[in-house]
């Protein structure tokens, strides 16, 4: 074995254990700005872990797995096996981050050659906010990886011979569908299916022939008979969350994604990826030639961001889906730079990923950790807890639990419906102390208040248990 190839075999140990240590503490506050950051996991693990422990999906209106079917299924399955609670469900996502980075070099070193893909690997592997969200039991990375592999299918399809570069690049255009199928958000990836389009145009018909075959599957077996249901939940989202209701509303999505510090795309990735940024942005600049495998990246990239800058809700997570696109189209430009340039460009980039994750280390608590012994010990045997807050809570209790989000789940009488012993609610969110205390005035009284949790560092959730039996 050379030296060069144990330095990468210590560079994926060395990234594995950066996402292993402490993997079940908080996740960062400067991750992001969005409460999803504390309550999705538990959101988008709820069927899986109701199925494991009560036989049965989760109570109520909201079913993570009519969103993604396969992840679910797949939650499920390592839940049976291993148990349902938070550090099962974030080593999926551990798993697939590793595989994503070598995944990644393997395409990049087909389409670009080893220094590119040394490069693009460094950068993924340790990109803060990849790296720190392949620790969260989110969507992304589970999805993002069918991204990175359709990536790495081109590039293995532009370097074969004809009848073999026909199989890579449907495979390609399927592994775009299954990204989507895994979450729909991974649509913002679709150009990349007519990046083959300037020159040999049946790349694009062969790649986008086979995502519609995912998708047509996909519908035929899943979306059609669970029709009613999606269509509720995906309008929701629509309309509530993505969907400008104004061309003012749309400007200030734009200028929020440049100029609003941590809500926006760009300062956000030039704050945590600075080194990265500068190189994808010179790609442009000093490249006249662009190869389908650079339109690839730039497609896949272009996709993310718009979505993003047009969102009237794009928190960071959402980002994860398309770093490997700006991270490849900046190794592409480190491969051009001379070798000055390149130590210079590794050193920097290194120190300040050392500095985001220093700080992330820093900051670590593990609150949530703390409140599920907390409600093992207080609960009786038999609750049912609800809230938003609820689902991410009861992961690793034995305790059901389901979410209360007016509009989209379980907001017609929820502690009736669901026979809800307890309730948690976020006191510094207006919104649910006035929906809570309007619908449940007898309930929401400070004598049935058993306890309080606190999360998020500075930004200070503050979440507080209600038992209901008086209600009842």
């Amino acid at each position: 074995m050379s030296g060069l190839t144990c330095c990468r075999w210590a560079f994926l140990l060395a990234c594995l254990i950066l996402r292993l240590i402490a993997i079940d503490s908080d996740p960062s506050p400067w991750l992001s700005w969005s409460t999803g950051l504390y309550t999705d996991e538990g959101f988008y693990t709820l069927d899986a872990r109701h199925e494991v422990l009560f036989g049965t999906p989760a109570p109520g209106t909201f079913h993570d797995r009519l969103l993604s079917p396969l992840l679910s299924m797949l939650q499920q399955g390592v839940f049976a096996v291993f148990g349902a609670g938070i550090l099962q469900a974030r080593l999926i996502s551990v798993v697939f981050g590793m595989l994503s980075v070598i995944v990644f070099w393997v395409g990049l070193r087909r389409a670009y050659g080893v220094k590119v893909a040394d490069a693009g690997a460094c950068f993924l592997g340790l990109a803060p906010p990849f790296l720190l969200y392949n620790r969260t039991a989110l969507q992304e990375t589970p999805t993002v990886f069918w991204l990175v592999l359709a990536f790495a299918l081109w590039g293995f399809g532009t370097t074969q011979n004809k009848r073999r570069k026909d199989l890579f690049f449907a495979l390609a255009g399927s592994c775009v569908g299954a990204a989507v199928v895994f979450k729909s958000l991974a649509g913002l990836a679709i150009p990349v299916l007519f990046a083959g389009v300037e020159k040999k145009a049946h790349k694009a018909l062969l790649s986008a022939g086979a995502f519609l075959l995912v998708l047509a599957l996909y519908v035929g077996v899943w979306y059609i008979p669970h029709h009613a249901e999606l269509s509720r939940m995906t309008t929701y989202y629509r309309v509530h969350q993505i969907q400008p209701h104004s061309w003012v509303g749309l400007w200030l999505n734009i200028r929020r994604g440049f100029i609003k510090g941590e809500l926006g795309a760009v300062p956000y990735l030039l704050a945590t990826l600075p080194v990265p940024c500068f190189l994808a942005g010179l790609g442009p600049l000093r490249r006249r030639e662009w190869s389908g495998t650079d339109r690839f990246l730039a497609y896949w990239l272009a996709g993310g961001l718009l979505f993003c800058l047009l969102s009237s809700y794009a928190p960071s997570r959402y980002y994860v889906l398309f770093l490997p696109a700006l991270i490849g189209l900046a190794a592409r430009q480190f491969g051009l730079l001379k070798r000055p340039g390149q130590i210079a460009a590794i050193c920097v980039f290194l120190a300040t990923a050392t500095v985001w994750l220093g700080t992330a280390w820093q900051e670590r608590s593990f609150a949530q950790r703390e409140a599920r012994q907390e409600l093992i010990r207080t609960l009786p045997v038999g609750s049912v807890v609800i809230g938003d807050f609820a689902p991410t809570l009861c992961l690793g209790t034995p305790f059901a639990a389901t979410t209360v989000q007016p509009g989209l789940a379980n907001d017609d009488h929820p502690v009736e419906r669901l026979r809800a012993t307890h309730i948690l609610v976020v006191r510094n969110a207006s919104n649910w102390q006035t929906w809570w205390r309007r619908h449940y005035p007898v309930v929401m009284q400070p004598s049935h208040k058993m306890t309080s949790f606190e999360f998020g560092g500075p930004r200070h959730f503050i979440v507080d248990l209600y038992t209901v039996k008086a209600f009842k």
